[in-house]
């Protein structure tokens, strides 16, 4: 257990602790978990939730009774502290190119898992060809390129042309992909039993814990470059970038606190670096756009959503193929998922 981890044990312990009652922990731990969510820095919500412990101690009062409900009472404070000017977001260095291998290798590994579970219903025996072999790793590569892309891309373009950039990319890539497995779809390795699924995931298990261990990796600094900035026009540039890709902010709203940050600077004077720090520095301080975030991920999952429908319909009209369990339960769970998500984020928007 790290320091941090053992850190926020002890200190959901003491929410135990002060009352002798398990539901006041569960109050931290929901808190905990949407500060977590929110992307907000490890010390603040260490601070804001020994704070909170310390009253509970006191009064002897239960949290929700102090501080109403647990989601609601972080996210209150994270704008709070955000609209104070203190730095309440963790900001993150965008992914490099460099540590694609390793992040390919990590999530082949979780694919691995939910893939041999799909193979397992076909039978006892199984013939193993190389797309069932190689489709965690080509799809774990395709995600890793295409997160690469999204991140680089969103620092130096407006919204709409990442998306045509990532789309690009994601269309070009899953085509490769589908033409090679069509070119080895009947190629079989072997066949043999359904315990060698094991050994299938057991093999991309070992290659994510090599990846993880042995190759580079995308070093969390705190600032979207760490290196010094050169000039006031990179730094604006670096700036709007993380609004866009951390805070989820629309290029509008990006140029005009971009903008006003010029204003400022100029009127005193000074750089922008000398004026406010580091690009990530500024933009921990302002509160993400939770509600335009929360709308970007029901246009995906309802995305998503019409993919698996269109699937199972495509399967269902026809003759010569068998519907697929798996893509029934896909056609069910992602409309769910989409629906939640549009539900959070029509409610997050009457609520503001």
């Amino acid at each position: 257990m790290s320091t941090a981890d053992a850190r926020m044990e002890d200190l959901l312990a003491r929410f135990t602790k002060a009352r002798g009652l398990e539901s006041d922990r569960r109050w931290a731990e929901e808190a905990f978990a949407r500060f977590v969510l929110d992307d907000v820095r490890e010390n603040v919500m260490v601070r804001e939730l020994e704070e909170a412990v310390a009253v509970v101690e006191v009064s002897g009062t239960r949290p929700e009774k102090l501080f109403g409900p647990a989601a609601d009472w972080a996210r209150s404070r994270r704008d709070e502290l955000a609209e104070d000017g203190e730095a309440v977001l963790a900001v993150e260095s965008p992914l490099t190119w460099r540590a694609v291998p390793g992040n390919a290798l990590l999530i082949s590994a979780l694919f691995s898992v939910p893939f041999a579970v799909v193979m397992a219903f076909d039978g006892l025996t199984l013939d193993y060809s190389w797309p069932h072999l190689l489709m965690p790793l080509v799809l774990g590569t395709l995600m890793a390129v295409v997160i690469t892309v999204w991140s680089r891309t969103i620092l130096r373009r407006s919204f709409a042309a990442t998306v045509a950039m990532t789309g690009a990319v994601t269309l070009l890539l899953a085509t490769g992909a589908a033409l090679l497995f069509t070119g080895l779809q009947d190629v079989v390795v072997f066949t043999g039993s359904v315990a060698w699924l094991l050994a299938v995931v057991g093999a991309y298990l070992l290659l994510g814990l090599l990846g993880f261990r042995l190759l580079p990796r995308d070093q969390s600094t705190g600032d979207a470059s760490a290196q010094e900035i050169p000039d006031d026009g990179t730094w604006a540039l670096v700036l709007g970038g993380t609004l866009r890709g951390r805070l989820g902010y629309s290029d509008e709203r990006a140029r005009q606190i971009v903008q006003e940050a010029r204003s400022h600077a100029e009127a005193s004077g000074r750089t922008l670096a000398e004026e406010f720090g580091t690009p990530a520095e500024y933009a921990s301080r302002l509160p993400a756009d939770t509600r335009r975030r929360q709308r970007l991920y029901a246009v995906l999952l309802t995305a998503v959503a019409a993919y698996w429908v269109g699937m199972l319909v495509f399967e269902w009209l026809s003759p010569e193929e068998t519907v697929q369990w798996w893509r029934v339960a896909g056609a069910v769970l992602f409309p769910v998922l989409a629906g939640v998500q549009w539900r959070g984020a029509v409610r997050k928007h009457a609520d503001g």
